[in-house]
């Protein structure tokens, strides 16, 4: 005599699913609205703590499910293993934030040792700092500025203004008045035809200090980044400076964006030597 056996089926295993799949799309959809500028950086905090919340209660959803299946035989166990999977995947830039908090856990800036106290920027002294090695080229600082300038345009980094020693002292945008009138007519810079079509390609200086902005790679958080390229005799001395603007803690992003430009001018500096690296 046949007999038809009836299985429980798990029901935990479904909510574990869905629950985990919301809370996969819900992190890429809030970092997508925060590139909009639709949400905030409050805002953005409060989703991405949802998403990992929600995962959570996946996870432990998920593994109570396959304890049933596990225990009682019931149907559902693929869903469950599933649901499993997706919430840790959801949970994994929770781990690696999680590892950075552990290697910074405080630091919202950045600096090479030949700029640490120098007062070029404004950096709250209460903040402490990541201080890594600065670089030195046997070359002439005009050279090392072009290779530092393909080194921040290969890394996406804009330049927002350059000094040199050879720079004027500019305090405002006009350059005095023109015409015979009684009355003056400022002469903008913004009219001059003379102006460079690259304002940045100064030659033949001693001294550069860039003021660059690096925006960090998925969130799009903006640092300040000042460059200082001082020639010294046969030598050329690169130091450098990265303080996140709105962040209360940059999780080493400002270490890694000076590293990565110093990695940058190193490749910069052999390429205009005409040294091919190794493969």
């Amino acid at each position: 005599m046949a007999g038809h056996y009836i299985r429980a089926q798990a029901r935990t295993a479904g909510w574990a699913w869905s629950v985990a799949a919301f809370s996969l799309i819900l992190i890429p959809v809030g970092i997508l609205l925060f590139r909009l500028q639709l949400l905030d950086l409050a805002n953005l905090s409060w989703t991405l703590l949802l998403a990992g919340g929600l995962a959570s209660l996946a996870l432990l959803m998920a593994l109570g499910a396959i304890a049933v299946v596990w225990r009682k035989g019931a149907a559902g166990g693929g869903r469950a293993v599933a649901a499993l999977v997706v919430a840790a995947l959801a949970l994994l830039p929770f781990g690696g934030a999680a590892y950075l908090y552990r290697l910074f856990p405080e630091g919202t800036s950045a600096e090479t040792v030949g700029l640490n106290g120098a007062a070029l920027v404004p950096v709250s002294p209460d903040v402490p700092q990541a201080v890594v090695p600065g670089r030195d080229y046997q070359a002439t600082a005009s050279m090392v500025y072009e290779a530092t300038r393909a080194a921040l345009d290969d890394k996406g980094v804009e330049i927002v203004d350059v000094q040199t020693n050879l720079t004027p002292a500019r305090d405002s945008d006009d350059l005095g008045v023109s015409g015979t009138v009684l009355v003056p007519i400022p002469t903008l810079r913004g009219s001059l035809a003379a102006e460079p079509a690259d304002p940045f390609d100064l030659k033949d200086a001693s001294e550069y200090t860039i003021q660059a902005v690096a925006y960090a790679p998925v969130f799009g958080f903006p640092s300040d980044v000042t460059i200082r390229i001082t020639e010294e005799g046969p030598q050329t001395f690169v130091d450098m400076r990265s303080a996140s603007r709105d962040l209360e803690r940059d999780l080493g992003q400002n270490r890694r964006i000076i590293l990565s430009l110093l990695d940058g001018v190193d490749e910069a500096m052999r390429a205009a030597e005409g040294i091919v690296p190794e493969e």
